[in-house]
């Protein structure tokens, strides 16, 4: 598909206007950090622009910006010191446990989580309890019918306190016998 650059300017423009507070507060949320997701912002709508014919056609735009916008996050995150933020994680977890408080950590919860659903399933997951997007945000950003999703929902909680439960008795049963 060949099209002037006219009609590409004005259908980005248009996506902007629609998309960028959308996805500036998806990728904000839970960040302290504003400038930077203020890069994710605009280093998705950079290759949201590099790849214009190929979202002007897609069948669902918004689903491609939140996609591109998550691995944007995550890239950039590793390059602006990950590292940092593991070292910083695990000294509270150790100031933690040296005061008994810690039981079952996020890192453990989120890989628990992780090996009980698929990664899609996390993601509508992370997206509805913790990005703190409503039933119908969630069902438009998969593209799942909206009548559907609280079920939907409502089953992986039911999954994964099934895992969870089977797991700890397990853990609980190998920490008895050791």
């Amino acid at each position: 598909m060949d099209m002037d650059k006219e009609t590409k300017d004005k259908f980005f423009n248009e996506l902007m206007e629609m998309a960028y507070d959308k996805i500036f507060t998806f990728v904000s949320r839970g960040e302290s950090d504003l400038e930077f997701a203020q890069d994710v912002v605009q280093e998705t709508f950079y290759e949201a622009y590099r790849k214009i014919e190929l979202l002007m056609e897609h069948p669902n735009q918004m689903g491609w910006l939140y996609s591109t916008a998550k691995n944007k996050k995550m890239k950039l995150g590793k390059r602006r010191g990950g590292i940092y933020q593991l070292n910083e994680e695990c000294e509270d977890n150790l100031e933690a446990e040296n005061s008994g408080e810690v039981e079952f950590g996020e890192i453990e919860l989120a890989e628990t989580i992780k090996a009980s659903v698929s990664e899609r399933e996390y993601e509508m997951l992370r997206d509805y309890y913790l990005n703190g997007y409503n039933s119908v945000e969630v069902a438009d950003k998969y593209g799942i019918d909206r009548g559907t999703i609280r079920m939907r929902i409502s089953r992986l909680k039911k999954k994964l306190k099934e895992h969870i439960v089977v797991g700890w008795f397990i853990f609980l049963f190998l920490a008895w016998v050791m």
